[in-house]
């Protein structure tokens, strides 16, 4: 009752509306777009379950010749309001420029993560490449970390989400900032996931939270683009379009099918259980 008079009156005098039921923020560092876009969909799914507001992350890019990622904004890509259909949702520049100054101040930003990262008993939440320039990016330090294991991300079973909500309730809790830790591997329905280094999601992709890829519209920039380039370069009359990966990637990959069944998308093709 307290927290929400506080809230109330923080929310009053800023003329920000803040959600009391807490935010969910996560770096997107694992991999290039396709790995982030499969955790986008299980954080979306977490977020939901835990009935937080997911703040949108700027997707992690490497570009040719620069030493640092680059954060390029959600909404670049995607619409925000088709996600708002599902859920509510808040890109990290708005949450980091209008709620967090008064919400999350300097001093309360926790990292969260499974078990301690790198040297250290610590999140080592910006150790490394893409950590330190995403959060650099954003202006955030972090002051402490907090270990949330064993619980994990999968909301669906064992009443997860009820376990995250007691454990760490948003009145104490109103920011839940996930950054990375080591390789957890957990079997659920005789499914091998992985949790690992920043979103609160599995890879690959849960069964659960695959549709919710419906959710992601194009934005109007991409979609210009792509009916620019549909009309110019390709031919008359319908066309398919993979994404195929060659090179040593490839290569190594094909070693790993044999012990590995559902590698990467690879139930998009076979199932979950093959």
């Amino acid at each position: 009752m307290v927290f929400l008079l506080l809230l109330f009156l923080i929310t009053i005098s800023s003329g920000t509306q803040f959600d009391s039921r807490g935010y969910i923020l996560y770096c997107p560092c694992m991999g290039r777009f396709g790995n982030q876009a499969d955790h986008f969909l299980g954080a979306l799914g977490f977020a939901h379950g835990l009935n937080r507001t997911l703040v949108l992350p700027a997707w992690v890019e490497y570009r040719y010749g620069e030493s640092k990622s680059q954060q390029v904004p959600f909404n670049a890509y995607f619409k925000v309001k088709a996600l708002e259909e599902y859920h509510e949702v808040i890109t990290i520049e708005r949450f980091m420029g209008e709620i967090a100054p008064t919400l999350w101040p300097s001093e309360k930003r926790i990292s969260f993560c499974y078990m301690a990262r790198g040297d250290g008993n610590s999140c080592n939440a910006k150790d490394g490449n893409p950590f330190g320039p995403f959060w650099d990016t954003y202006g955030v330090d972090f002051v402490g970390s907090e270990y949330y294991g064993p619980s994990n991300y999968d909301i669906y079973h064992h009443n997860m989400a009820e376990e995250w909500n007691n454990k760490y309730p948003a009145q104490i809790w109103p920011v839940l900032a996930f950054t990375g830790s080591k390789l957890i591997l957990l079997i659920i329905n005789f499914i091998l996931l992985c949790y690992s280094l920043g979103a609160p999601a599995s890879f690959p992709v849960q069964l659960e939270n695959r549709d919710l890829h419906k959710y992601l519209k194009w934005s109007e920039k991409i979609d210009n683009e792509a009916e620019d380039f549909i009309k110019k370069v390709l031919p008359k009359g319908a066309f398919v379009g993979i994404h195929l990966r060659n090179g040593i990637d490839w290569v190594r990959a094909c070693k790993h099918v044999p012990t590995s069944p559902n590698l990467f998308s690879a139930p998009q093709c076979l199932g979950y259980r093959n």
